[in-house]
């Protein structure tokens, strides 16, 4: 519940401190699909929509670790979710990621295997420390090709860990709805605020747990802004040519988790500043009276 007020303050300050960006006027006019109000940068591009919990951190982990990505977009997205959604209302939503890549240099199946690789599995009831349906993890697909596609995945998965049984597996293979862009305070959130993003992913637990269910090899070979891992670093693209995998096109750094949240040091400066102008006060009227001697 801490974490929570952490990033919906973090939300709500951010939001204060930057001016509103309309849709239309930080994206090109593309449609990935009718309904979708997001626009790809390119006709050649295509995208996908995951649900990986909290989406300023699927945002990170694609654009910083997948291979092909042009954007990720933080959004809402559900079957049966309201029109029109905010942070503050998205009844019916999950907080989902619009993966737009380029198909030349990535493929569906290829991003598939990142998404599965930034989730908890076995948690149907949220992410991590994010709990409740918003949180909850899916994958969407937009034909039946990409159905196949996802349920050979999450196959492929239940091979490489024999352990692990497909009962206990909580991640919704699902028709993809409409997409709706959140707002822009929420995108590239890493980016404009690494410290508090830091924070709030490391108190989140995210990192920890992904590394308890995947191991800490593959959860190191999947963020890996160096792709250091052999077996990564070429990819299927989805004409199915072998290509050389390319990751973070917006060249940010790793975010580095700050000592306290930025709103904290705003409530500290704020707080500092108004014990300093109680004591100037009380001295110029003890001056003033003829209480303190030059």
């Amino acid at each position: 519940m801490l974490v929570y007020w952490i990033r919906l303050l973090s939300s709500l300050v951010l939001f204060i401190s930057t001016t509103p960006v309309e849709a239309s006027e930080a994206y090109s006019i593309r449609r990935t699909t009718a309904q979708d109000n997001y626009d790809l940068t390119s006709p050649l591009h295509k995208s996908m929509l995951v649900a990986v919990g909290c989406f300023w951190c699927g945002e990170q982990a694609f654009e910083q670790y997948a291979p092909g990505i042009i954007e990720a977009v933080s959004g809402y997205a559900g079957a049966d979710g309201i029109d029109n959604p905010t942070y503050q209302n998205h009844k019916g939503h999950y907080e989902v990621v619009l993966v737009e890549y380029d198909p030349s240099k990535s493929s569906y199946e290829v991003l598939l295997d990142y998404a599965w690789r930034n989730m908890d599995p076995f948690d149907g009831n949220g992410q991590f420390c994010d709990k409740g349906f918003a949180y909850e993890p899916a994958i969407f697909y937009g034909d039946d090709q990409e159905r196949d596609i996802a349920e050979r995945v999450k196959q492929n998965i239940l091979q490489e860990y024999p352990s692990w049984l497909e009962a206990d597996l909580k991640i919704r293979i699902l028709e993809r709805p409409r997409f709706w862009i959140a707002e822009e305070y929420h995108q590239d959130y890493y980016i404009k605020n690494p410290g508090s993003y830091g924070y709030y992913k490391n108190a989140c637990g995210r990192s920890k747990r992904l590394k308890d269910v995947w191991g800490e090899s593959v959860y190191q070979c999947y963020h890996d802004i160096d792709v250091g891992c052999e077996s990564l670093e070429n990819v299927t693209n989805a004409d199915g040519t072998l290509v050389e995998a390319e990751v973070n096109r917006k060249g940010a750094d790793e975010p580095e988790a700050s000592l306290l949240p930025q709103k904290y040091w705003i409530f500290i400066g704020a707080s500092v500043g108004g014990v300093c102008l109680v004591f100037i006060g009380i001295y110029i009227l003890r001056k003033k009276n003829g209480n303190y001697e030059k």
